[in-house]
């Protein structure tokens, strides 16, 4: 349960953010990792043309990116035209978790494609798919970048007690 009674701070909102994209990252690797170990030994690697999870994996997989690169930005464009840094902040959450769902999706459905199938060509999508995720990794720089913050945004999301 949140505790709603908590100061908003662009310290907690970054943190907050930052907790949220790891769990997710690590969700993603440690049910890999599950699923390897448990077919450590039967792996095959094939495209295999006969299998619908390979085809649907691929086309998850770019269509995810592609979708949360193209909401994303657009989204930016919503967070940026906003006046307040409280409302720039929220907008862009929501962009962030949006993007993260949108290439989380795609990893998982190929990490399940391959514990059903053993084809490592289903790792190595997920395993695209995680590193991305994890070169997008929000911070504060990025955050300030990406929202085109003016001097006075900055001065308040480098303030870790200025509550938004």
């Amino acid at each position: 349960m949140v505790n709603q009674n908590l100061p908003r701070t662009p310290k907690t909102f970054l943190r907050t953010i930052s907790v949220v994209h790891t769990a997710l990252i690590l969700g993603v690797i440690l049910f890999s990792a599950v699923t390897i170990s448990d077919n450590i030994n039967h792996n095959v690697f094939t495209y295999n043309t006969n299998d619908p999870f390979t085809d649907v994996s691929l086309l998850l997989a770019i269509g995810g990116f592609t979708a949360s690169v193209f909401l994303f930005k657009k989204q930016l464009v919503k967070a940026k035209k906003q006046f307040t840094l409280k409302e720039k902040i929220t907008l862009y959450q929501s962009a962030l978790i949006q993007r993260f769902a949108l290439l989380e999706g795609p990893a998982m459905f190929a990490v399940v494609s391959y514990e059903l199938s053993r084809n490592l060509y289903f790792l190595i999508i997920a395993g695209l798919l995680i590193l991305y995720f994890i070169s997008i990794r929000p911070t504060k720089d990025k955050i300030e970048t990406d929202l085109d913050l003016s001097y006075e945004d900055k001065l308040t999301f480098d303030s870790e007690d200025t509550q938004l």
